[in-house]
């Protein structure tokens, strides 16, 4: 089901106020992606890059019939953690772990 304009706009002033939320944005478009879901991961990741000031390209590079390696995304995910000046890290855990986390 396609989101509305205001669920996306609501992200996306959020995401400009608070340094937080984008961090969050990054982390669960890469967590998703790493757990092989990746059209997720991309259409998480598009909501990071749309909340603020980016090239044409990145957003291009985005869109759901893009068919961008891997390594393209990830480089792209650095870039944007670069700007953030933040480091992401990945740590193994079971699957289900995040499941179990939300259903507490």
């Amino acid at each position: 089901m396609p989101l509305t304009r205001d669920f996306k706009e609501t992200v996306r002033k959020r995401a400009q106020r608070e340094s937080g939320f984008r961090e969050e944005l990054l982390k669960s478009a890469v967590r998703c992606m790493l757990n092989g879901e990746t059209e997720v991961g991309r259409i998480i990741l598009s909501d990071y890059i749309n909340s603020g000031k980016s090239c044409g390209d990145l957003k291009r590079m985005l869109n759901a019939g893009c068919d961008s390696p891997a390594e393209d995304l990830l480089a792209l995910v650095a870039v944007v953690a670069e700007h953030e000046g933040i480091a992401l890290d990945v740590q193994v855990m079971p699957r289900g772990h995040y499941e179990r986390q939300l259903a507490a």
